[in-house]
């Protein structure tokens, strides 16, 4: 058996008529990305489940949670969350109070079994300010989530990449406590992916001996610029999203919401 999971993060939804950085129709391209979602689903499917990375909503309301609820729904599978800097953990657990996975108290962390694979969410959370932190508490759980998969592989998911991305306006709010984090990944018995949102691109790292990948946001990016006095602030792309399939190995593809000429048949000499 196959596990697919189709990754999301970052859609920074507010209700209308509000616009984030007053610019970002956020509810607007949400749709328009869950629309074209189902119209690439015949390319990917069967899909088991959808993670959306944190950053659900920019200014943490209730609201914001529910419209982006209500839009999700278009989507014919479940549908898994985790905090991110700019959300609010009551409101959000207030929002999927219903569903499975929300933990009744606490940080937002759960764990998600599939056939084959164990999904493990991490809220890195710290309400009010831009970093995160895997605090004991979460390094606890994630170690227990670990010893009790066994040798079935773990797909972590995660707001603040476990790495520095080299932007630096975004890793002045990254994550603490990586080294320790990175200890109880490597004690892991089995193939780790992390997977995480933040920094509204795809960049690849490692931590613990063990692969970790940022995704491209739904509503804005920032580019990677290493000069110490980049400018900060970000670009209106397509934006885009990712598929993690586990079939005897983990395959994360990055996938572009923006539109593409093609595909065109090769031409060989003999037909040019």
């Amino acid at each position: 058996m196959m596990a697919r999971i189709l990754q999301i993060t970052d859609p920074h939804v507010v209700v209308p008529p509000r616009l984030v950085s007053g610019r970002l129709d956020t509810a607007r391209l949400l749709q328009s990305a869950v629309a074209r979602i189902k119209q690439d689903w015949a390319r990917f499917a069967p899909i088991d489940i959808i993670v959306v990375t944190g950053d659900i909503t920019d200014d943490g309301g209730e609201d914001s949670f529910r419209l982006f609820r209500s839009v999700m729904a278009d989507l014919p599978v479940p549908v898994l969350v985790i905090p991110g800097n700019h959300d609010l953990r009551e409101p959000l657990r207030a929002c999927f109070g219903d569903a499975a996975f929300m933990p009744p108290t606490g940080r937002i962390n759960w764990v998600h079994d599939l056939c084959d694979l164990r999904i493990v969410g991490l809220d890195t959370m710290i309400e009010g300010q831009g970093g995160g932190v895997v605090d004991s508490g979460t390094l606890e759980f994630l170690s227990d989530a670990l010893a009790e998969s066994g040798e079935k592989p773990v797909l972590i998911a995660m707001h603040h990449p476990p790495f520095a991305s080299g932007i630096a306006f975004m890793d002045a709010i990254g994550l603490a406590g990586i080294p320790a984090l990175a200890g109880v990944l490597s004690q892991a018995k089995a193939e780790v992916r992390i997977i995480c949102g933040h920094v509204h691109g795809t960049i690849v790292g490692t931590v613990g001996g063990h692969v970790a990948i940022s995704s491209a946001a739904v509503c804005s990016a920032f580019p990677a610029d290493y000069r110490r006095d980049a400018p900060v602030g970000f670009t209106i792309n397509p934006g885009g999203y990712m598929i993690h399939s586990w079939d005897g190995c983990f395959r994360s593809a990055a996938v572009s919401l923006g539109d593409a000429d093609g595909p065109h048949p090769f031409q060989t000499p003999e037909t040019a």
